[in-house]
């Protein structure tokens, strides 16, 4: 036998066995077709039961629910049974909870394009009163006239996500909070103030508006924590940070930058308004030392900077004008009681401390 006729053998044989597997195809295709009709629980009725999503089906007539259809998995998402639905056309949306009920109302309004699928996520309330998350994907088939005849679509069980979700937003929040908080005066850190400060920056200069930029220095804090100890320091710097809080308004942002140093960014509200910030913030702190505290007295020195509306300003360029601002007011400050801003000890409210940690 040459090799022309091993070639034309093999292909007969390719040929039968290519015949034998498209009867079989043809067979199974009438087997399926012969298996009922797919409205009387056939191959279709088969399909819808393996689908693992709920599947559902609303028919309208003049806007009137005239027939639902509902697939066993709403049992399981829902804790309604089929049958439920039939009893109550109205079931799938009174289940709707109801502070997502407009809304998604709504959403369903505006499925206007047909067969044309769209999705909301909302919460339903399950049989046994537990709250549930679901996707919800949705389409409309519209008339001649344009008349919505059926909304269908289907439902996913997405609350293990949404709780998942959840959590992870809790952290996320918890880990920004803790990254950007100081631990003792649970005011912005550092970093928080420079983050907050060059965004509050940016919109001054759209708006065309002035900010200051105060930096406030604790006098002698080395000398209070040498005689009260540290936890005396600590709530010094407490005890400033409410008094901060009660001087400068909720939306101004105020930070402790360092162990004994706070900025606070505040909008410029007058031509008057540095002045008035750091007579009301002396006038809180004295009201304070008056309390009769048993520790410290406090004192601080402090500065401010105005920012400049050419743009030409960083929040580190504040930052220096404001710091040199304070310590020039510190210096007279003490020079002007007859002190030496470097001397060993100063008198403030009755109380006597160290200087010499005082800068």
């Amino acid at each position: 036998m040459n090799g022309n006729e091993n070639s034309r053998e093999e292909l007969i044989a390719e040929n039968a066995a290519l015949r034998h597997e498209l009867e079989g195809i043809r067979s199974r295709n009438n087997q399926v077709q012969g298996s009922g009709d797919p409205a009387n629980g056939g191959f279709c009725s088969t399909l819808i039961s393996d689908v693992p999503e709920y599947l559902y089906s609303i028919d309208f007539t003049q806007g009137e629910i005239v027939a639902v259809f509902h697939s066993p998995q709403c049992e399981e998402i829902t804790g309604y049974c089929p049958c439920d639905y039939t009893i109550n056309p109205n079931l799938w949306m009174d289940m709707i909870h109801e502070k997502d009920r407009e809304r998604v109302r709504i959403f369903l309004q505006n499925l206007r394009e047909p067969l044309h699928c769209k999705s909301i996520e909302h919460r339903i309330i399950h049989k046994d009163g537990s709250v549930r998350w679901v996707l919800n994907m949705s389409t409309v088939h519209k008339d001649i006239n344009g008349s919505t005849v059926r909304q269908s679509g289907f439902l996913i069980d997405v609350s293990g996500r949404r709780e998942e979700d959840e959590r992870n937003m809790k952290l996320l929040d918890e880990t920004r909070r803790t990254s950007f908080t100081d631990d003792l005066t649970q005011l912005y850190n550092r970093r928080a103030f420079r983050v907050l400060t060059e965004q509050q920056v940016l919109v001054a200069g759209r708006i065309n508006h002035s900010v200051l930029l105060f930096f406030i220095d604790v006098d002698g804090l080395k000398h209070v924590n040498d005689t009260y100890g540290h936890s005396g320091g600590d709530k010094l710097l407490v005890s400033l940070a409410e008094i901060l809080k009660c001087t400068f308004r909720e939306s101004d942002i105020i930070s402790r930058i360092g162990g004994d140093e706070f900025a606070v960014l505040s909008m410029e509200i007058g031509p008057d308004a540095s002045d008035i910030l750091l007579e009301r913030l002396q006038a809180n702190i004295e009201k304070r030392n008056r309390e009769g505290h048993d520790d410290a007295a406090l004192s601080v020195s402090a500065g401010v900077a105005r920012y400049n509306l050419d743009g030409s300003d960083s929040v580190t360029d504040l930052l220096d004008r404001a710091d040199k601002d304070m310590y020039l007011r510190k210096t007279n400050k003490f020079s002007a009681a007859g002190q030496n801003i470097s001397a060993d000890c100063c008198v403030e409210n009755g109380k006597s401390y160290d200087k010499s940690a005082v800068g």
